[in-house]
């Protein structure tokens, strides 16, 4: 099997963009991903001239998109913990019991160094993630009239949740980094897909109707969320 080509790379208005050729290509594609980072996908005889055309073409909205990255992963104060969107100082110490606790002061790890403190500070995460998606799930499950389903955690670095009826609700555990607002909305919007599989009207009146600001909620989780899926120490 013949192994992809490296990427190119192009300037364009002060960016450095990323040009991924391939075979099976047919038309151009334009993404910004989480990082930042300005990608064209194209048809390996794709020329620089139509490249350069298509990044004009979107050139305001590529702008706005790198803007609102960097603005997203610059709410994360460098060197810092979060817990239901709050930022937290780490602390690690050469002892201590429990391994990891929440305080006034900041997040007490017991560990000698960053990477040793990231497991036992995963860990915890996943606990209180847990903790608190039941008791949501249970609680927003309540007022929708549904049974309760079985709660899973996942990590994934391009979702929040999914729906499996008859099955379970599962949720990234990375949720527990976020405000609980953006929490609750995340676990509102699986419980409506019970009732609504498809994102059409009644699936969003169903979500209006038990969080009234739900546009506001998910435009905070659209702008500035993704950073916590792939933020570590």
């Amino acid at each position: 099997m013949r192994a992809p080509a490296a990427p190119e790379h192009l300037r364009f208005e002060g960016l450095d963009i990323t040009v991924r050729r391939s075979p099976r290509r047919r038309s151009l594609g334009l993404t910004v991903t989480v990082e930042g980072q300005v990608i064209v996908a194209a048809p390996v005889r794709a020329s620089k001239a139509l490249l350069l055309q298509l990044l004009g073409k979107h050139q305001a909205w590529i702008k706005r998109k790198v803007a609102e990255s960097r603005d997203a992963w610059a709410r994360l104060p460098q060197g810092a913990v979060f817990f239901l969107g709050r930022a937290f100082r780490l602390s690690l110490l050469s002892q201590g019991n429990p391994p990891v606790q929440l305080t006034r002061a900041g997040m007490l790890v017991q560990a000698g160094t960053p990477a040793a403190a990231w497991p036992l500070l995963q860990a915890w995460y996943r606990g209180e993630a847990e903790r608190l998606l039941r008791e949501r799930v249970k609680y927003y499950a309540r007022g929708l009239d549904l049974k309760m389903l079985r709660v899973e955690l996942r990590e994934w670095r391009r979702r929040w949740g999914e729906c499996h009826p008859q099955e379970a609700l599962r949720f990234n555990w990375r949720l527990i980094l976020l405000p609980r607002e953006i929490l609750d909305y995340v676990v509102v919007h699986e419980l409506a897909h019970l009732l609504e599989p498809s994102h059409n009207a009644r699936f969003w009146q169903r979500v209006e109707q038990t969080l009234p600001d739900y546009r506001q909620r998910r435009e905070w989780l659209n702008r500035f969320g993704s950073p916590f899926l792939l933020w570590t120490l």
